[in-house]
């Protein structure tokens, strides 16, 4: 799948006129190369030349990670030695002489150090190019959300036995996590958030030491990567003897993530599908306690384009993935939130998610 993309990277540079790009740890590297590695204290940078010659910096101790093509060299450097042992060399073979691209948004100051030495200085930004790529998803990429939503949906079915007056929020993060790593979860692409009661008025309020009491309701938001790619869930459950008023808050955000979802179609603008939501809550009285946009694109990130906001005009379009998640937030008091995911088809619409939106109550 890299070998694929990573042409049509090349196609882009060559439109683009775009010498080089240079690519740090994280998720663009991945997409393109099949390498997954975090950002650390130690400089790894790949560099592709619009001709598919690549080069990679590493550290010595990353280097049996790596997964090279047959036009890519490596430079492994020992902490003893570091990174700058190898510049000349890079310098000399790069020959940079024409337009060179960087991640603006993910390079560190370090790595723009580095660049500088080999007489990088005035880079174009590739978001923009990579994105564009990125936005449109394979069946193999959907796959891989579909089963990370299969996770997500397993494990909190199999958690909610354990959610009681008097446990934790942390216990019940833990809980979850355990259940999404027993099917197969790489890990969580965020902190796991359990807000209840007053709490769950937070956004994202991680997990914490408060107890579970009667009449909470508990806002749960958790995700879950299989094979390098990220499903989000959201859901807001109760507990013992819930009120009148956490269940009429509840029922106008089951209401707008419902119409929101059965309003979106192909060609539709992003800001239009985050304005149903608006008018729903806003409508019922609580447009002031809606504070965020009505969704993110999801993929090998939590969080990438495109993003369903009141901002955002751009049209969606087949391959494109994205969360819906409408909340209502009362400071001090309690929170509701739903999220989905979903994926524009060439038919229409597909949810991931198989669970309904009915308030459960524990």
């Amino acid at each position: 799948m890299s070998y694929e993309r990573k042409e049509i990277i090349l196609e882009k540079m060559i439109k683009e006129n775009i010498d080089f790009m240079i690519f740090v740890p994280g998720s663009n590297l991945h997409y393109i190369t099949g390498n997954q590695f975090g950002p650390s204290e130690r400089l790894l940078l790949y560099f592709l030349k619009q001709n598919g010659q690549g080069y990679y910096i590493v550290p010595e101790v990353e280097k049996t990670k790596l997964n090279v093509s047959e036009n890519d060299q490596v430079f492994s450097y020992t902490d003893e030695d570091g990174p700058q042992v190898f510049a000349g060399t890079l310098k000399e073979k790069m020959n940079v002489s024409g337009q060179t691209s960087v991640e603006a948004n993910h390079m560190r100051l370090f790595e723009w150090h580095f660049l500088n030495r080999l007489g990088i200085t005035k880079p174009v930004n590739s978001s923009d190019l990579i994105n564009d790529i990125r936005i449109t998803k394979t069946d193999e990429e959907i796959n891989r959300m579909r089963r990370a939503t299969q996770v997500l949906e397993q494990s909190l079915q199999a958690t909610m036995p354990t959610i009681q007056v008097g446990k934790s929020e942390m216990e019940i993060a833990a809980r979850l996590e355990y259940e999404m790593k027993m099917r197969g979860s790489q890990g969580t692409p965020f902190t796991t958030i359990v807000g209840s009661g007053f709490r769950g008025a937070l956004p994202h309020g991680r997990a914490s030491e408060k107890l579970i009491e009667d009449g909470d309701l508990i806002v749960i938001d958790f995700g879950s990567i299989i094979d390098g790619y990220v499903g989000d869930m959201t859901r807001t459950i109760g507990v013992g003897n819930v009120s009148d008023e956490k269940r009429n808050v509840y029922d106008i955000v089951k209401n707008a993530i419902m119409q929101s979802i059965q309003s979106i179609e192909i060609g539709m603008k992003a800001c239009d599908v985050d304005g149903v939501a608006q008018k729903v809550i806003s409508d019922a009285g609580y447009g002031d306690y809606f504070t965020h946009r009505l969704g993110h694109g999801i993929g090998l990130d939590a969080h990438e384009e495109p993003y369903i906001a009141s901002s955002n005009k751009d049209t969606l379009q087949p391959g494109m993935s994205f969360t819906i998640e409408p909340g209502i937030y009362i400071e001090n008091q309690f929170g509701v939130r739903i999220e989905d995911n979903i994926i524009i088809t060439e038919n229409g619409i597909e949810n991931l998610m198989t669970m309904n939106h009915d308030l459960i109550i524990l």
